[in-house]
């Protein structure tokens, strides 16, 4: 039999994770969201739409898009230095195993390059969200 005066599961209050609560100037806590995840959803926005913008030209290539097409020379235009940073990663760029279209190796290695690269720099910004150990 339980006691009346005790609270029931519902009644106690979860307590967020430490990541979750900001300490502001005047010393107490507040549950927005820091500087820093702000940035890492930025960072992740940004790198997001550079590999998909990547992943597009590679299928574009792939299928042997025209590109005489504007869509098509824009994707090609916007992507081609974030790839060319790329190329030369191996011995062979493209392979050409039907007609027209193309399959850019470059473009593939740069998809996972620029993944890597994401969450090296979101791991970093999560450090300074890490709570202090006290000794």
């Amino acid at each position: 039999m339980t006691n009346q005066n005790e609270p029931t599961e519902r009644a106690r209050e979860v307590e967020p994770p430490m990541s979750q609560v900001n300490v502001n100037a005047s010393g107490t806590a507040s549950r927005a969201p820091g500087p820093l995840s702000y940035a890492r959803r930025v960072v992740a926005l940004l790198f997001g739409i550079l590999i998909v913008v990547i992943a597009v030209r590679f299928l574009l290539l792939a299928l042997g898009a025209n590109a005489g097409n504007g869509l098509v020379d824009f994707v090609y235009g916007v992507s081609e230095p974030f790839v060319d940073v790329f190329r030369g990663v191996f011995s062979f760029d493209h392979m050409s195993p039907i007609g027209e279209s193309v399959i850019d190796v470059a473009a593939l290695v740069a998809i996972v390059g620029y993944a890597l690269l994401a969450i090296l720099i979101i791991a970093i910004l999560r450090l300074g969200d890490r709570e202090r150990a006290t000794a």
